[in-house]
């Protein structure tokens, strides 16, 4: 299955590497050519430092002291800002938890068509009772914070040429895109039957509009359900290409619930068209697992979708923090030159202030350099969590 909806994404993730592998290894020369105290000596600083008063400065003359503390307060870098810890509490694919009926931001519509083909036999039962049962145990699995919507075509006036227009016309949205609880799914499923005519490319049309009106920022699903072709003069695979460019990162996925082989390869097509993949089914137990493999796919993308944003936020957090101190070590370093050394050349307390002024700047390298320790490990932890839940959904045999 097509990955589309992370290009993007995957594109950002390359660059904020290709930033995070810069910055590491300046920083890295910065280390090793001067830039800070070596070794032992800045930790000898820190130490002194904290030895009597447990604030940088301390082991300071007297006369120095002051003019110390005065450079801090008027011109020290705030580097507690460069110790933003790593954060990402976001639940999959914006609100979608496999596990968990949490709130999301995800939108899933389901197409089903009604046509009066539906209403031959399958398995001792009509078509379209077989579909009701799939698509209506389907949008049921799905965590109730979810967004949830059915529309319907070939519900109204019949398969007789007089009333083409009618039913051509006649799609309608019978379970409204939003937060959708079982009573009300199971009560749109009971209100219409198989009658008319076939305009795929219509209810595609009629899809894109409820997507551009529905929540914005989520993940878009659609699933079209069919047992046959268009037949209202429309032109299901343009529809479908239009569909995709407008509804960014939209996955159109097909059922085909026939075994006629010109139906499925019209169906697959459009499928293809729209970015997403095709199911045949045959039968009862075909559109049962197709069904379950679409929910398999959803829960699959959304946990692919997190991983890359996490680490998104991971990269931006070790550059963010690497970032901050440079500029405030940048800034701190250039007004000591201007506002100390520069205005008062030769004085005694110059060396003493630029000494635990570069202890106070390695410290915070070094709690810089703790914390990301600390991040990596909650990132990597997090990392393997994912990947043993989307291992998981792998050997999920439906």
């Amino acid at each position: 299955m097509k990955k589309y909806f992370v290009i993007i994404p995957s594109i950002i993730l390359i660059i904020l590497s290709v930033a995070f592998i810069a910055w590491f290894g300046w920083a890295t020369w910065f280390k090793n050519s001067g830039g800070e105290i070596k070794g032992g000596q800045t930790k000898e600083l820190i130490k002194k430092a904290g030895e009597k008063t447990a604030v940088y400065g301390a082991e300071i003359q007297n006369k120095c002291l002051p003019k110390y503390d005065d450079f801090i307060k008027t011109y020290g870098g705030d580097y507690q800002k460069c110790l933003a810890d790593f954060n990402f509490n976001e639940k999959y694919c914006g609100g979608f938890d496999p596990a968990t009926d949490a709130v999301s931001n995800i939108n899933i519509v389901v197409i089903l068509d009604s046509s009066g083909s539906m209403a031959e036999r399958i398995d001792s039962q009509a078509k379209i009772d077989v579909a009701k049962k799939a698509v209506s145990e389907f949008l049921t699995k799905i965590p109730q914070g979810v967004n949830t919507g059915l529309i319907v075509y070939g519900q109204k006036g019949s398969n007789s040429v007089a009333d083409r227009s009618l039913s051509c016309s006649g799609i309608e949205e019978v379970v409204k895109l939003g937060r959708n609880n079982n009573e009300n799914i199971i009560t749109a499923m009971n209100s219409f039957s198989p009658r008319g005519w076939t305009p795929i490319a219509g209810s595609l049309d009629f899809a894109k509009n409820i997507f551009k009106n529905g929540v914005k920022g989520g993940k878009n699903y659609l699933i079209l359900v069919s047992d046959g072709i268009e037949s209202c003069d429309g032109n299901p695979l343009a529809s479908a290409k239009i569909l995709k460019s407008e509804i960014y990162g939209i996955k159109l996925n097909v059922i085909g619930f026939t075994d006629d082989t010109v139906t499925h390869d019209a169906l697959q097509k459009i499928a293809s068209g729209g970015g997403g993949s095709y199911l045949t089914a045959n039968n009862s137990t075909d559109i049962t697992k197709a069904f379950n493999d679409e929910l398999l796919i959803i829960k699959k993308d959304c946990l692919v979708v997190t991983n890359v944003q996490m680490t998104l936020r991971y990269k931006s957090n070790y550059i963010n923090n690497l970032n901050c101190w440079l500029s405030a070590y940048d800034k701190e370093s250039k007004d000591f030159t201007e506002n100390v050394e520069n205005k008062f050349a030769g004085s005694d307390c110059n060396p003493e202030i630029a000494n635990v002024l570069k202890a106070r700047q390695n410290d915070f390298w070094y709690k810089k350099e703790a914390l990301a320790e600390k991040n990596d490990a909650i990132y990597n932890k997090m990392q393997a969590d994912f990947i043993e839940q989307l291992n998981a959904l792998n050997n999920i045999k439906n």
